[in-house]
């Protein structure tokens, strides 16, 4: 098993059963392979624009055993990721000016669940997601460190 940060395992909480994941900007993909040895996803996507995160990721994934169940995208957030392979959409360590830019780049995530945990520019995050139809329907602050995390 993983053990999750404090700050990914309160976004793990969130995930539903049963559901068609994607980590935008995963970097190992620890998110994604804790979901699947845990048997909560029905499929994984694992993104990043760089493709040492992306190397990171399935080395993680093939240490677990779960390589086949994460597919894993070279592009630039959810350019590359078609709205019927994700209904549930994790952005987590970027800054809010990223995950607006890349939320702009995809306006099919009004009808997915988003898990956003922004590293900066919360409020101009909030403000753009009410001013395009998106709700933020809960929201949770996590402690890891001496750090506090906005999900």
């Amino acid at each position: 098993m993983i053990t999750l940060t404090p700050r990914l395992q309160a976004v793990a909480d969130y995930v539903p059963s049963h559901c068609r994941f994607a980590d935008v900007g995963t970097d190992h993909a620890y998110l994604p392979v804790a979901l699947l040895l845990e048997g909560r996803l029905r499929g994984a996507i694992a993104s990043d624009v760089n493709p040492g995160p992306l190397d990171r990721g399935r080395e993680t994934a093939r240490r677990y055993g779960v390589e086949q169940g994460i597919s894993f995208r070279l592009c630039s957030g959810l350019v590359g990721i078609a709205p019927e392979e994700a209904d549930t959409v994790v952005m987590a360590g970027m800054g809010g000016e990223l995950i607006v830019r890349l939320l702009e780049e995809a306006p099919w995530t009004r009808e997915a669940l988003l898990l956003l945990q922004p590293m900066s520019a919360q409020p101009e995050l909030r403000r753009w997601l009410t001013e395009h139809g998106y709700v933020i329907r809960e929201e949770t602050l996590v402690r890891e460190g001496e750090k506090r995390y906005v999900i």
